[in-house]
């Protein structure tokens, strides 16, 4: 083989070699976990990373009028992923089960997470069940 032809195999390789090898660091950092709560966790502190998940589980039964919902106050830090799903405890008509809200840390800080379980169409009427906690994001 020729000299010129052995270097330009030579660059070729080291070339492909150190393409293969860019990437940013984050490609390979594992992604935080989500940080599941439920109701026993009401009046605690939550610690996120920004955009780590969190999901909170809570007991309701929406054929009673009730319902779960979110109050302002954490949407300077939190963004809620879409509607709560709810998950019925079994296959009976009007059957209880869990809504399970979705929020993102989107934002460094700290806020309240406040949810009220109350039926929307009475109006002064103290809520059935609250769930409230602090949510801290740090990067």
């Amino acid at each position: 083989m020729k000299k010129s032809a052995c270097i330009f195999l030579l660059v070729a390789l080291s070339f492909s070699f150190s393409v293969v090898g860019c990437g940013s660091s984050s490609d390979t950092s594992p992604q935080p976990q989500t940080v599941v709560l439920s109701q026993s966790d009401s009046g605690t502190t939550a610690s996120l990373h920004q955009n780590q998940f969190m999901t909170v589980s809570l007991q309701g039964s929406g054929s009673t009028g009730y319902t779960w919902d979110v109050m302002p106050g954490a949407e300077s830090i939190l963004a809620q992923q879409g509607n709560p799903e709810f998950v019925p405890d079994s296959n009976a008509i009007g059957s209880g089960g869990t809504y399970k809200f979705t929020f993102k840390a989107t934002a460094l800080g700290t806020a309240p997470l406040n949810l009220i379980y109350h039926r929307p169409f009475e109006a002064g009427v103290a809520p059935l069940q609250t769930f409230g906690i602090t949510v801290a994001v740090g990067s």
